[in-house]
């Protein structure tokens, strides 16, 4: 092989290594501590994700309580939520994830995060893309739980990523339970709690 085909070999090789490396994570557009959640408007979560509006359709939470995955999961999507509780309808909907590990069940008062820690809770969204799943993590996030009726969570948030169109979102949410028809300890209609509906 020629020093020039050798060459262009290599260009090549880099260039493919290049296509694979995820990209490059920068500090998020705002610190936690600068969040100031008084000032966040009393409208559903919403803001921008990649260059594109977002806007939270449906805001639900799921609780895991097998031994050592339990965690609760507060979600805000463009979509409404599936039987699963993690899918939605429709399937292409963006979500925001709000994951808090190792707890059963939210308190009142407010929390902060910023990377890389990952409690007291972690943050990330992701999308669809060539049909798979993509996501962003590592953000920075104030969460405040104002009031916890049976079965919702009511709040505040204000979340904001590290990625290159430094996406953030905020607002007020009002999450209603959801519970899979897969969970074990959980109702198998894998529906919402709503409000008024009698305990299952």
């Amino acid at each position: 092989m020629s020093p020039r085909a050798v060459l262009l070999a290599a260009v090549a090789c880099a260039s493919l290594a290049a296509c694979d490396r995820p990209p490059p994570r920068r500090p998020p557009a705002m610190r936690s501590q600068a969040m100031d959640l008084s000032a966040v408007p009393p409208t559903p979560v919403a803001g921008s994700l990649r260059g594109q509006a977002f806007r939270t359709v449906e805001a639900w939470y799921r609780v895991v309580r097998m031994p050592g995955r339990e965690r609760v999961d507060l979600i805000f999507s463009e979509g409404r939520a599936g039987r699963l509780c993690a899918e939605s309808t429709p399937e292409l909907a963006r979500h925001v994830w709000v994951r808090f590990p190792g707890v059963t069940q939210l308190a009142l008062g407010t929390q902060r995060i910023d990377p890389p820690a990952q409690t007291p809770f972690s943050v990330h969204y992701e999308w669809a893309e060539h049909d798979k799943w993509a996501g962003h993590g590592g953000g920075s996030a104030a969460i405040a739980v104002e009031a916890l009726p049976p079965g919702t969570i009511v709040g505040r948030a204000k979340i904001c990523f590290g990625d290159a169109t430094q996406s953030c979102v905020a607002g007020a949410f009002r999450a209603q339970e959801c519970r899979s028809e897969l969970d074990i300890d959980g109702p198998r209609s894998g529906i919402r709690q709503r409000e008024g509906a009698p305990a299952p």
